[in-house]
């Protein structure tokens, strides 16, 4: 009898596999065109989002730089978990932004945050990772453009640069 539901489960895999997901067949019923990608498509497209009609970042020359520490007991995907270490503003950086293979002039706010449990509550750069970014699009004269980027991980409104 073992034998049987093993000989079974081998001969219905490979059409198990194929099996559309219900949330594709679902769309799909009520009209909506889905298109599956695969991995490599994917990995292409994620990441920074291309925003526009949003607030500009705080600074629309340069790029400065928020320092922030992880709470002891705080969630590192809240923002609110975060406290302000300091900031430093370089009015003079001139950041590249690559989308699509083309460069565009930058500015904006990038958060560092030390998420170690360091004694002493002392950001350290060695321990900071980049949790968010806001750039604007600069034309080359340095006006800004209709457009800017965002990738963060965490959950903090684009309209919110302090504690």
């Amino acid at each position: 009898m073992k034998i049987s539901h093993i000989l079974l489960a081998i001969f219905f895999l490979p059409a198990v596999s194929f099996a559309q997901s219900p949330i594709i067949s679902s769309l799909e019923a009520k009209g909506i065109k889905v298109t599956v990608l695969d991995d490599e498509s994917l990995s292409k497209i994620k990441g920074t989002a291309r925003i526009t009609g949003h607030p500009y970042p705080s600074v629309k020359q340069g790029l400065k730089t928020y320092n922030i520490r992880l709470k002891r007991f705080g969630n590192e995907h809240d923002y609110r978990s975060y406290y302000s270490v300091g900031s430093e503003w370089n009015p003079h950086k001139n950041h590249k932004y690559i989308e699509n293979g083309k460069e565009y002039l930058a500015a904006g706010d990038r958060w560092l945050a030390d998420k170690s449990d360091a004694p002493g509550g002392n950001w350290n750069a060695s321990n900071a990772v980049e949790v968010d970014h806001h750039y604007q699009a600069l034309s080359d004269n340095g006006t800004p453009l209709n457009f800017g980027w965002r990738e963060t991980s965490w959950n903090r409104p684009i309209s919110t640069f302090s504690w």
